[in-house]
């Protein structure tokens, strides 16, 4: 069985909290305030868009300190989720984008798992994460 360090398990876990509470603005309920469902959903975009460009950072670091060679490809990989977390931020569907490069981020850490060695509870955690943040950002995408 892999266990996720806690400190990591918690912090990254905590970091679906923000989109969890977009997804409850994104439902307009009564009950709360438009400007503020509004707010949710809009801070939950940007913070998933701010988490993909993390990523985004992992993998560069993981390219730069645990890759034996500099490889022009793999860098230029790991540049791309933050890139399209901004072109998915000035576009209508960015949800859906989003979501997208939260699978395309992964696919991307599985095919350099080739060559770099990942930490042993890495992808555990990345599986659980993408799928939720997944999940939250395609139906956040259908109310928005």
């Amino acid at each position: 069985m892999i266990n996720i360090p806690s400190e990591v398990k918690y912090l990254s876990y905590a970091g679906i909290v923000p989109i969890f509470f977009g997804l409850i603005g994104s439902f307009e309920f009564n009950f709360i305030n438009d400007s503020i469902n509004i707010w949710f959903t809009n801070f939950a975009i940007l913070f998933s868009a701010l988490i993909l460009s993390f990523l985004g950072g992992c993998l560069y670091i993981f390219h730069i300190i645990l890759n034996s060679k500099f490889n022009k490809k793999d860098i230029f990989l790991s540049m791309m989720p933050s890139i399209w977390a901004a072109i998915s931020l000035q576009l209508p569907m960015s949800c859906f984008l989003l979501a997208i490069g939260f699978l395309g981020t992964l696919e991307i850490e599985r095919k350099i798992s080739k060559t770099i060695k990942f930490p042993y509870w890495w992808f555990k955690m990345r599986f659980r994460l993408t799928t939720a943040m997944v999940i939250l950002l395609l139906i956040m995408g259908l109310n928005v």
